[in-house]
């Protein structure tokens, strides 16, 4: 609710001349929804609806639809269907179907950047109706709101590509992309899986995991060996372009977060034992992460691309080799690395 009310008063100092009265006749968009079936494009705004002057603000929000087999029709049909001046400068989330992911996001990139009303500094997501999900109603946020702040928390998307960035990948292609894909249970948002593209279309969902650790700046991902769970807290990713291969190399510290009683880390071969097995087991997850993408023709680290600008050379099925080095930290209160590099 405070953040709602709190980018009213953002538009209204940015103006200098809007008063309540003024806003009551403009419809602010915070999201935008673009589907994509039988051949006709859905666009759906969650429109933040009212605002009522006098000892307290109230807000409410409503769902703007609109179809047509030209997307920039469509969605110029939902800002007409507004009944108010509408801005769409606000707006931060942009929730593309699974429709229109699997036929082509290029035209919603194209139109993104060529349109100077609409920020390209989104978070652009993937789900399976986004009609529906803003048509979710909430006492007192709204879900587009809420779908931001679980993405922040979730998946580190101070990180994520921006639409300019996605647009470079689509059309260098050699880096492909991949985008949040979330799921709405009941008023909850989950955002466990990634969608990743070769070229602009779908290709399928993928755990997040791994995609978090290998392209995305994000702390204290879980690992399990043994009884034992870690978080690496830190890593360094570095790539070592060979002509036959290119070997990715991660180091990085952990801390143990749970484990078997008959551990004993003061025990220099306990520990140096549990790294080597923490090191197997990132390898191992993270080679098949790449192998599932890199066999469906999704090459989400530029692989391609990195050998391009070493060789000058274009080639395809290039093999990779993941290798690891995590140092554990002392388990208890101080926290110290054991082993330097």
């Amino acid at each position: 609710m405070r953040k709602i009310i709190l980018l009213i008063i953002i538009l209204f100092s940015m103006t200098g001349c809007y008063d309540y009265q003024e806003l009551n006749n403009m419809s602010v968009v915070d999201a935008i929804g673009i589907d994509y079936k039988n051949e006709m494009y859905i666009v759906s705004f969650e429109v933040i609806k009212s605002i009522k002057n006098g000892d307290s603000a109230t807000i409410s929000t409503e769902i703007v639809k609109a179809t047509d087999e030209v997307l920039a029709k469509a969605i110029n049909k939902a800002i007409m269907s507004a009944g108010k001046k509408v801005s769409l400068k606000h707006v931060k989330l942009l929730l593309v179907g699974m429709g229109m992911a699997k036929e082509d996001i290029n035209p919603i990139i194209d139109y993104v950047i060529r349109d100077v009303n609409i920020s390209t500094n989104l978070y652009t997501l993937v789900c399976e109706e986004p009609d529906k999900i803003l048509e979710t109603k909430l006492e007192d946020n709204s879900i587009g709101q809420v779908i931001i702040d679980t993405i922040t928390y979730n998946v580190e998307a101070g990180t994520l590509d921006n639409i300019d960035i996605i647009a470079s990948n689509i059309i260098n292609k050699k880096i492909d992309i991949a985008l949040p894909y979330i799921v709405l249970d009941n008023t909850s948002v989950i955002a466990d899986k990634m969608a990743y593209f070769n070229d602009s279309s779908l290709i399928g969902l993928i755990d997040n995991k791994i995609y978090n650790f290998l392209l995305l700046d994000s702390k204290n991902i879980e690992f399990n060996s043994d009884k034992i769970v870690l978080n690496v807290d830190k890593k360094k990713i570095k790539y070592e372009v060979n002509k036959n291969e290119i070997d990715i190399m991660i180091n990085g510290n952990a801390k143990v977060k749970e484990m078997d009683k008959g551990y004993n880390l003061k025990d220099k071969d306990v520990y140096e034992e549990i790294e080597k097995n923490i090191d197997k087991v990132i390898e191992d997850e993270c080679t098949n992460f790449l192998e599932e993408t890199l066999n469906n023709k999704a090459d989400l680290l530029g692989l391609e691309d990195k050998y391009y600008k070493l060789y000058k050379d274009d080639k395809e099925n290039i093999k990779f080799k993941v290798k690891v080095d995590i140092k554990i930290n002392r388990n208890g209160t101080i926290y110290e690395v054991l082993n330097d590099k």
